[in-house]
């Protein structure tokens, strides 16, 4: 179910794409109707609707101002609303805003049931994508993913894809449990914060290792081992002698 408001300062418009909507589309709830963009202002941030119907000429304020007031507001606590604009008048300028704006669509009055279902077919397309999205972003939280950048974008691991991480200057390098690595375009001081203290050391000013391969410590190498790799990394004699105490 998608809530919606329909924002319309004409009562005949509103009521007969009320009408079509109650009629031929019951994934859509109405939630309010507004007759001024102030209004709808405040009725949006108290009701958070999925979709607006949005007509863009009104007394006062218009539908261009509402709109663009939403997308300022836009941050970590409010996500504006989809859009479909409503207008009589199929004016260049407005349609070129509207997009800006990023509309689902422009449709013009008196809205005609087949113009209307093409866009309700457009929003559920985008608010599909959407909640994937969304659920992909639960998913890697609740699995406690940790995020890198690289060049391509970004890669997701668990901690014990994680064999090692060294500096490379202003980068480092990732190297995985099943002998692979990836260049990661962050310092090592900004990846060490997102791993788990309790898994991970810092054996010297350069690296970064997982506890649970570690094998073997010498004076100036550790030796680890996963399922898939073995790894020699050389250490200096100081950082291998703190290694030693703090595993001890």
């Amino acid at each position: 179910m998608f809530r919606t408001i329909i924002i319309e300062d004409e009562y005949a418009p509103r009521q007969m794409l009320r009408e079509k909507l109650e009629e031929r589309f019951p994934d859509i709830e109405i939630v309010a109707e507004c007759e001024t963009a102030e209004s709808a202002l405040i009725d949006i941030l108290r009701l958070r609707p999925d979709l607006l119907f949005l007509d863009i000429q009104m007394p006062g304020k218009d539908g261009l101002w509402l709109a663009d007031e939403l997308m300022r507001m836009k941050g970590e606590t409010f996500a504006p609303p989809d859009i479909i604009f409503t207008t009589g008048y199929t004016c260049p300028e407005y349609l070129l805003k509207a997009f800006e704006l990023a509309a689902i669509d422009y449709l013009v009055k008196p809205v005609g049931v087949e113009s209307l279902a093409k866009s309700l077919a457009r929003y559920r397309e985008r608010a599909g994508k959407g909640a994937g999205l969304q659920h992909l972003i639960e998913a890697i939280n609740e699995e406690k993913l940790l995020k890198f950048k690289s060049l391509n974008g970004i890669f997701l691991l668990r901690p014990d894809d994680i064999a090692y991480i060294e500096a490379d200057r202003d980068y480092a390098c990732v190297f995985f449990a099943n002998g692979a690595r990836e260049e990661v375009f962050e310092r090592l001081g900004e990846i060490e914060k997102k791993l788990p203290p309790a898994m991970f050391l810092r054996a010297g000013k350069s690296v970064v290792v997982n506890r649970k391969y570690i094998r073997k410590i010498t004076d100036a190498a550790l030796l680890l081992v996963t399922p898939s790799a073995t790894y020699p990394v050389g250490i200096s004699r100081n950082a291998a002698r703190q290694l030693k105490n703090r595993l001890l």
